[in-house]
């Protein structure tokens, strides 16, 4: 049998979840979402290399999870917008909250911070993914970019 060239390829769309809606943990401060990050956080690492990792959010500000989006060097790591976004429809999100790690312990964003937050903020707006906060984490504390204005 021949195969026709020109189909186009698809993706299956389904969604598994792991825990039942009334078990999953609700976001009622940053305290709790630094808490989270913190847990998914490997502690050997947090001071050696820049990682950026993402909590879904279900409308009620419920998590649905915690994704490692990449890993970097010692100081920068690459976030695409484009695989944030899609991690986010595939996870069934309506907010998401952004974080990576500064091994420097410095907790104030970069320009290149700043900016790819406004980019990442604009793509998922447009399919209606609400960008709540982008914290920068170190072990002893965070930044929050919604309280400091930069959301």
């Amino acid at each position: 049998m021949k195969k026709n060239l020109y189909n186009v390829s698809q993706i299956e769309l389904t969604y598994k979840p792991k825990l039942k809606a009334s078990e999953r943990p609700v976001i009622k401060c940053m305290e709790d979402v630094y808490g989270i990050f913190m847990q998914c956080w490997d502690k050997g690492k947090i001071d050696l290399i820049e990682e950026f990792k993402m909590i879904l959010l279900d409308k009620g500000s419920a998590v649905l999870g915690v994704i490692n989006i990449s890993s970097g060097g010692m100081d920068s790591v690459i976030a695409d917008h484009k695989v944030i976004v899609t991690a986010a429809i595939l996870g069934k999100a309506s907010g998401v909250i952004l974080a990576h790690n500064h091994p420097s312990a410095r907790l104030f964003p970069s320009e290149r911070d700043i900016a790819l937050t406004k980019t990442i903020k604009v793509a998922a707006s447009s399919l209606d993914i609400a960008v709540v906060d982008h914290l920068i984490v170190t072990q002893s504390g965070y930044y929050s970019f919604a309280n400091k204005g930069l959301l």
